[in-house]
């Protein structure tokens, strides 16, 4: 958040943000991206709460609505009623395989009851939707996708389906995935969409939500079982590349993109990760950067084929050594590409040097890759 407000600070000064007319956001990049489009349309009014945001962190409150609000007995009621069923449910279903496997009766039917039953256990609450109503608290209130503060922006916040393994995407023009069709009635929430986005599998569990879709003519009610959109795109560029087709999936006419990557850049190489918890984010993180370089290495030859005009990516893990020009006073990546993602409260010298990096880069990107656009 920290180092995307500084982008946004030199896209501000250089006049470009007001022009832009899409922004596609992923993981904690939305709760920023949601908030300059749903938040105060005065560019200092943003900054300044943004900044008291980062400096009061909302680790805080996200504990007070676990501790001190309805949430606790909902997630409490749902770590021991569905918690239990579901273990036991898992635990026959095993049982059965091998008794399957052993003798050949036929339990498959039972097994696949199990699992349907599973599917249906309540969700009352969790840190997720503490995490939600934390946001709408603190940042949206009770605003939905439809009720952007901005004019001519249209919003996307990505998310992922765990059920299906596809993207899941909260629009201000549309919202749902190609394999439910669009949500019908009332739009989503913004604090649903944001915490839906942000939910790093790691740390948080899915946010589990029935909706009405629309697909094909047909209305249905559906679960979905969303997590951190970085799971299936961790840029949140693929709503916007050329090609789509908008009779799929949510497509935009663009002309330029400008990504904004709070990445860390390349691994420092120092550890061993033998143990579960290191290895299976550190594996996390290798399929990430992987696709991630996929993705750029794409959007470049969008540039070169014409179907793009401009690509710029700023990104926080840049080798500062391959900048085309930098300032002396820059900010090195060491300073900042190990700052953690927590949503702890923010020392005011680690916030200026996170904002500041966001700001040079961001000139420097826009000086190499986009001159002309904010004239």
């Amino acid at each position: 958040m920290a180092f995307h407000l500084g982008c946004l600070r030199a896209l501000h000064d250089r006049r470009i943000l007001p022009k832009v007319r899409v922004i596609s956001t992923v993981s904690g990049g939305s709760v920023l991206g949601a908030y300059h489009a749903y938040g105060p349309s005065d560019f200092e009014t943003f900054d300044k709460n943004v900044v008291s945001v980062l400096e009061s962190g909302i680790q805080g409150a996200i504990a007070r609505e676990v501790l001190f609000t309805s949430q606790l007995p909902k997630i409490l009621g749902t770590l021991l009623v569905t918690g239990t069923l579901s273990l036991a449910s898992w635990g026959m279903r095993v049982l059965l395989s091998v008794v399957r496997r052993l003798t050949g009766l036929p339990t498959l039917g039972i097994e696949r009851w199990l699992v349907a039953a599973a599917r249906s256990l309540p969700i009352w609450g969790s840190l997720t939707t503490a995490f939600e109503r934390a946001l709408s608290r603190r940042l949206f209130g009770n605003k939905t996708m439809a009720d952007v503060g901005r004019t001519n922006l249209e919003v996307v916040i990505n998310a992922c389906d765990l059920r299906t393994g596809t993207a899941f995407r909260f629009g201000s023009r549309r919202s749902g995935g190609w394999r439910y069709g669009e949500i019908a009635g009332p739009a989503p929430s913004v604090a649903k969409a944001v915490a839906s986005s942000a939910a790093f599998p790691i740390l948080l569990p899915p946010l589990i939500e029935t909706f009405e879709f629309s697909k094909g003519g047909r209305g249905y009610r559906d679960k979905v079982v969303l997590t951190d959109g970085g799971v299936f795109e961790n840029l949140g560029v693929s709503a916007l590349e050329p090609g789509r087709s908008p009779d799929i999936t949510v497509a935009f006419p663009t002309t330029h993109i400008i990504s904004l990557n709070a990445g860390a850049g390349q691994m420092d190489g120092e550890s061993t990760y033998f143990w579960w918890i290191g290895r299976v984010a550190q594996s996390f993180s290798a399929v990430h950067r992987k696709v991630q370089d996929a993705t750029y290495q794409r959007l470049h030859k969008f540039v070169e084929n014409g179907e793009l005009e401009a690509f710029g990516m700023v990104y926080l893990g840049q080798q500062d050594n391959r900048l085309p020009w930098s300032p002396p006073d820059l900010v090195r990546r060491e300073q900042v590409s190990d700052y953690p993602t927590d949503f702890a409260p923010m020392s005011r010298r680690n916030l200026e040097l996170l904002t500041k990096r966001g700001e040079q880069l961001t000139q420097i990107i826009v000086d190499r890759y986009l001159q002309g656009l904010g004239e």
